[in-house]
């Protein structure tokens, strides 16, 4: 693909979220729909429902690839069903504040439209045992199960300025990375991989701290539903997982609370963050290293994601068999 197209994709991404995001600040802190800054000292209040503009970037920028080559529609379409599906279940709860267990099974039957796009397709790349085939079951077990932890597991890890935006960011390069320079539907997942970083990009320029906006639910289900269906449809579920190691303990810090744990700190006077009691996430355990503020622990696990990065990168490209 033409770098003119990429770079366009890229653009309309960028255009539509910016556009969309600075409309959501204005109209969701007239309607209600905001939250406090728990992080600040003086709790500020902070518009949300952000991730809608995430939301129409990426779609933008998935329909500019289709109306470009109308043969990548049968990747592009499942992909953004999906993740709109699980969108709308995070607007859902930003609204009505669903039930835990609704949350975490209604993303199984959003899985519907990539699991019937992937049908012919079984296999998994596992290190040092090559390529597995799962039959049947990767399209009924895997496909529902691999979304629903994508979209759950990346919205427990938010609740601090830019945190899941820039964790967005470097994941969908890695994914786009992996993808553009190959073939099929690898192919076209890394493309929408860029349309992803382009639309987070330009929520990022609103959400880094201090955030004028928060993503809400909508934007963490969602940016998670998008990444798990990239590597889901781009078959780079291999890379997706390496990825997302560093939710698994966060996963495993809120599974101790009984879901139930934060992510935020607790601000003194001069805004750094502290925690005194016993970890409840990843964000709580870099803020017992040191007296740091809300931007430099968000930093950290950034770095910490792109260490990861790095692993998924290799362990999708490489070949590992013993």
């Amino acid at each position: 693909m033409r770098f003119w197209t990429l770079l366009l994709v890229i653009v309309v991404s960028f255009a539509f979220s910016y556009l969309s995001t600075s409309w959501i600040i204005g109209n969701a802190s007239r309607k209600g729909y905001t939250g406090r800054d728990v992080n600040k000292p003086d709790r500020r209040v902070i518009p949300s429902l952000g991730g809608i503009g995430v939301m129409t970037g990426f779609v933008a920028g998935g329909f500019t690839l289709e109306i470009m080559d109308p043969g990548y529609a049968r990747v592009i379409e499942p992909i953004i069903s999906s993740s709109l599906l699980i969108g709308f279940l995070g607007l859902l709860d930003d609204i009505l504040n669903l039930n835990q267990k609704i949350r975490a099974i209604l993303p199984i039957f959003a899985a519907v439209p990539l699991s019937v796009a992937s049908l012919g397709h079984s296999q998994i790349s596992i290190p040092f045992l090559g390529p597995v085939s799962f039959g049947i079951f990767y399209n009924i077990l895997i496909i529902p199960l691999a979304l629903t932890i994508s979209s759950n597991a990346f919205n427990m890890l938010e609740g601090l300025n830019g945190l899941g935006a820039g964790m967005g960011i470097i994941m969908s390069l890695v994914l786009a990375y992996i993808g553009v320079s190959r073939t099929g539907p690898i192919h076209v997942a890394g493309v929408l991989a860029l349309a992803l970083t382009g639309s987070l990009l330009a929520f990022l320029s609103f959400n880094k701290y201090p955030a004028k906006v928060f993503p809400g639910n909508i934007g963490t289900y969602f940016i998670g539903a998008v990444i798990g269906s990239l590597g889901i449809a781009g078959y780079m579920l291999t890379a997706t997982a390496v990825l997302y190691l560093p939710y698994v303990v966060e996963f495993l810090l809120k599974a101790r609370t009984g879901f139930r744990g934060v992510s935020f700190g607790i601000p003194d006077g001069s805004g750094r963050l502290q925690w005194n009691g016993p970890p409840h996430s990843l964000t709580h355990l870099i803020m017992k290293i040191g007296r740091l503020n809300e931007a430099q622990v968000v930093l950290i696990l950034w770095g910490i994601e792109a260490l990861f990065a790095v692993l998924a990168i290799y362990v999708q490209t490489t070949t590992i068999v013993i």
